[in-house]
């Protein structure tokens, strides 16, 4: 009995570590309009807001229009919303035409929303 007592093992289960769904956010450019003859440039920023308060923002490198890829060839990038924060989000472009100004396109990421597209048409 001393024999079966010690050589009985309590087998505990250790459960995986939780991991928390991340928040991602999708930025797709492209255009569908004919660019190819326009050498003018264009300076994109990619950003997401709480509020009027900027969490996060990426300023890609400035590009002849003729550059923006079609849609066979979408640039696509995902980031990830920082800290996880899970409050609504305008998410979307900011762009800028040299010698012609300035724009934007944005969208909602709404509260509990764990994954958004921003799609930008380019025109």
């Amino acid at each position: 009995m001393i024999t079966a007592a010690l050589s009985c093992k309590k087998n505990t289960v250790i459960p995986p570590p939780v991991t928390p769904i991340e928040r991602k956010v999708k930025f797709v450019l492209y255009t569908t309009k004919d660019y190819s003859n326009n050498n003018q440039t264009v300076s994109f920023t990619l950003k997401m807001t709480v509020g009027n308060n900027t969490i996060w923002d990426s300023v890609l490198a400035p590009i002849q229009l003729k550059d923006i890829p079609g849609p066979g060839n979408k640039l696509v990038i995902e980031k990830k919303v920082p800290g996880n924060n899970n409050a609504a989000l305008i998410t979307g472009f900011i762009y800028h035409i040299e010698n012609v100004g300035g724009y934007w396109y944005n969208d909602v990421f709404k509260a509990g929303e764990m994954s958004k597209t921003i799609n930008l048409d380019f025109q």
